[in-house]
């Protein structure tokens, strides 16, 4: 195996003491660094080597001068090269030809290699080959935690994001990215905190930094509790995030660093793009007072309740209401999607929804906002061993961050049996049950809302077009 590295994670690890983390211990220490990529594949190398021991400062008071490589895990994302003109691959080789993947290696506290993962599903990566075979990445560490690891566009995907949890039942997800952020629902910070949240594991990712193309994003995220660390930088960046991980998701105390606002001055250098389908969806534009209805597209329904106060003058920014039953495609990919949303807008055209704005320039207050959302009943996937549809509770603020999970409450309420009635607990077990409900709602008024709703992945309605190769519900 041949690698050339171009992205680093560093995990441990340790308490904050110069004794390792051992499996009786309620938490570990984790550490990932947002970087900004060089051409020159030498100077990578030498930062990485610089951040590994920075890591190694920031997390042990002191440590053995014998022990190997700061004694921490490490894992690096890069291109993997198989050869397989020569005969010294050491695995089968489909042709005789040249194959690179994009890689996550594992190394242990001794500097061992102990796993590697080839990506799965790629996104505009024409020179790179996806995994040959869907294994998915995992690792044991000597202080009782087992981790699930996966690259950036996989997040996506049934296999390996929800599969890599549930057939392994990992609590701990290690993310290396280069993401490429779109509002209203995947922007970077906002995909890894909604992802954490509803999967309720910690996720530790860390993200490639260049600005002029969107790529920026990285946290250490813990279950319900949200960020304990995240960055979503407007300017070219390399820093260092480290936080103490509570080995139960969500079951953090004492004091975290938090998610790390970006200067105002620099909100708007990242790129962020929009997602081209939106003015294609159904939607209802909002006024100020209070307003009760329902959207509808085919089998998807989403009933809002809202109240806005126009604090002075004109409204602004605008906002829009909006449902989706159908599908998003990215690069071949048509995945299947499910969403209730409302989402600021610049004008009142539909085509200028999901634009940041300048939050000084706001002056509508969402007083209240309350989704209630019907739509598919999840299912389970006997082969997959994992669900067969992920509902996330988004929000995205002027900021580029998500809301903080105590500002909102995210619960899946009563399934819907096929005859159109809600489910009581003294129904027969053997109705079958095909409709359930989300509410997703503001607990407390906000200013400074870009998108706030529910997106759902229906992995059953996804179409690889480049393979004609389909799944249906």
């Amino acid at each position: 195996m041949k690698l050339i590295f171009y992205g680093l994670l560093i995990f441990s690890l340790t308490k904050a003491t110069s004794q390792k983390s051992t499996p009786e211990d309620s938490q570990y220490v984790a550490a990932v660094v947002e970087f900004i990529m060089s051409d020159d594949v030498e100077d990578n190398i030498r930062n990485y080597i610089h951040y590994i021991e920075e890591a190694a400062k920031q997390i042990l008071v002191s440590i053995s001068a014998a022990a190997r490589s700061n004694q921490i895990y490490v894992v690096v994302n890069g291109r993997e090269l198989m050869d397989c003109t020569k005969n010294d691959t050491g695995e089968p080789c489909p042709e005789l030809k040249e194959y690179i993947f994009n890689t996550n290696v594992v190394f242990d506290r001794n500097g061992a290699v102990i796993d590697r993962y080839r990506k799965i599903n790629l996104f505009r990566e024409y020179s790179h080959t996806p995994a040959l075979s869907p294994d998915l990445g995992y690792f044991d560490t000597d202080f009782g935690v087992k981790f699930s690891h996966f690259i950036c566009f996989d997040i996506m995907f049934q296999v390996p994001a929800v599969q890599s949890v549930q057939k392994l039942n990992v609590t701990d997800v290690i993310f290396s990215t280069m993401w490429f952020s779109e509002l209203p629902y995947l922007t970077a910070v906002q995909i890894q905190q909604a992802y954490a949240y509803e999967m309720n594991v910690n996720f530790i990712g860390a993200g490639a930094n260049n600005i002029s193309l969107g790529n920026a994003g990285s946290g250490i995220y813990s279950g319900r509790a949200g960020a304990l660390v995240s960055i979503m930088p407007g300017v070219p960046t390399t820093r260092l995030l480290v936080s103490r991980v509570p080995k139960i998701p969500g079951k953090v105390s004492g004091k975290y660093p938090g998610p790390i606002d970006d200067s105002l001055t620099n909100t708007d250098n990242l790129v962020i793009y929009t997602d081209p389908t939106l003015d294609t969806h159904v939607s209802r534009p909002l006024v100020p007072g209070f307003q009760e209805f329902t959207l509808v597209d085919k089998d998807v329904s989403c009933s809002f309740s809202i109240r806005l106060k126009n604090k002075s003058g004109d409204a602004y920014p605008h906002f829009r209401a909006v449902v989706q039953d159908g599908s998003n495609v990215y690069v071949n990919r048509e995945i299947g999607v499910a969403a209730c949303l409302v989402v600021a807008c610049t004008t009142e055209d539909f085509k200028s929804c999901a634009q940041r704005y300048k939050n000084e320039e706001s002056n509508v207050e969402i007083e209240n906002l309350v989704i209630e959302m019907t739509t598919f009943k999840n299912t389970y996937n006997e082969t997959l061993q994992c669900d067969n549809m992920l509902y996330l509770p988004i929000s995205v603020r002027v900021n580029k961050l998500p809301l903080d999970p105590t500002n909102y409450t995210f619960v899946e309420e009563s399934p819907i049996t096929s005859n159109g009635s809600e489910k009581t607990k003294n129904e027969a077990t053997a109705t079958i049950i095909d409709r359930t409900k989300f509410l997703f709602k503001l607990n407390k008024p906000q200013t400074d809302l870009v998108a706030f709703g529910i997106w759902g992945r229906l992995f059953l309605n996804d179409f690889d077009h480049s393979n004609n190769e389909s799944k249906s519900m």
